[in-house]
């Protein structure tokens, strides 16, 4: 298997479409962070906060998150984690990044200021552009732990405060709710207020979450998707409709969703046909980037160089983008060679 040629996928143009805004704070933000608010740190250097990111199942997994999540409190701290992270998907050839925020965690359980959260996102986005030219969007997402009620809650706040940059609703978290919980109503309103939707299904659930993504909450694009491979129907499915998944080969296996990525079904999805872009989903955690997931897909599936092209062009053509960029892009990626 010759060598993964890291210039060529960092060369070409691609979009980041799996990424969570308070999952990729990485360890240089996380002291500066801890610095500012006058909080002790899991450790005193970046190298010992990289090591105290490294966790052994998902409570501990749970324990760094939201001890990273707990560090943003001010519309400067949301946009200096926006700006760095662009900054550094930019650094990878990324052209676009949709940022998955959790609007029900900061909205909900921390009563938190979504204007000010949203100013703050913003103000790093725009930063990040004016430096580097880097395109970034904005996908509020649900907590389902939370309930329907609460979710309708968040989606009420987030349509009050429309923004060009917000252009979908999201779903994360377990679906242990959405047999009790109709959800389908929030996402109806949020596509009445213009919002596309896409949600998380089939990380550790089966091809049941797919189709209940789909059907339930209209999903254009599913983050994931793993599990729909138990499922021929839903495969086929979701072959037919173009529906993208936004797979996270790393995460995957940090989370114990695969037991690791020889086990990944990745390969036959994209066997299957199935429209598959790559995210890093929380790369400090999953000790991933974006190009380290191109990295993963070239060894685990025996790619060419013309197949990480075609990965490329799917996050781009798959993305909210505007037509325009979105066809600029892949003019642009068309040309890189090689």
């Amino acid at each position: 298997m010759p060598d993964f040629p890291t210039e060529f996928a960092r060369s070409m143009p691609k979009a980041e479409l799996h990424v969570h805004l308070e999952g990729s704070i990485d360890p240089r933000t996380t002291l500066a962070l801890a610095e500012r608010h006058g909080v002790a740190p899991p450790a005193d250097d970046e190298q010992g906060i990289r090591e105290w990111l490294r966790f052994d199942g998902f409570p501990s997994f749970l324990e760094r998150y939201f001890f990273v999540c707990g560090l943003l409190r001010d519309p400067d701290d949301f946009a200096l984690v926006a700006e760095a992270y662009l900054l550094s998907a930019h650094a990878q050839g990324a052209v676009h990044v949709e940022f998955h925020v959790s609007s029900s965690h900061h909205i909900i359980e921390r009563g938190a200021d979504w204007t000010e959260i949203l100013g703050g996102v913003v103000a790093g986005c725009e930063r990040a552009e004016s430096r580097v030219g880097i395109s970034s969007l904005l996908i509020p997402d649900l907590s389902p732990h939370l309930g329907a009620a609460a979710a309708e809650q968040a989606l009420d706040v987030v349509l009050e405060n429309p923004h060009p940059r917000v252009v979908a609703l999201g779903m994360g978290g377990p679906s242990d709710t959405w047999r009790t919980d109709d959800y389908g109503r929030v996402f109806d309103r949020a596509r009445a207020g213009g919002l596309h939707t896409v949600s998380h299904a089939g990380e550790h659930g089966d091809a049941w979450e797919v189709i209940h993504a789909l059907d339930e909450f209209g999903a254009e694009r599913i983050q994931h998707g793993i599990g729909a491979m138990s499922d021929p129907d839903v495969v086929a499915r979701l072959v037919d409709s173009g529906i993208a998944c936004d797979v996270c080969p790393r995460s995957n296996v940090a989370l114990a969703a695969v037991p690791d990525l020889d086990g990944h079904p990745l390969p036959q999805m994209l066997d299957a046909g199935m429209v598959v872009t790559l995210g890093s989903d929380d790369p400090p955690l999953f000790a991933t980037s974006l190009l380290d997931e191109y990295a993963n897909a070239w060894q685990m599936c025996k790619l060419s160089a013309d197949d990480l092209v075609g990965l490329a062009g799917n996050s781009l053509s798959n993305s909210f983008a505007s037509p325009e960029m979105i066809d600029r892009w892949l003019a642009d990626l068309s040309d890189v060679s090689f």
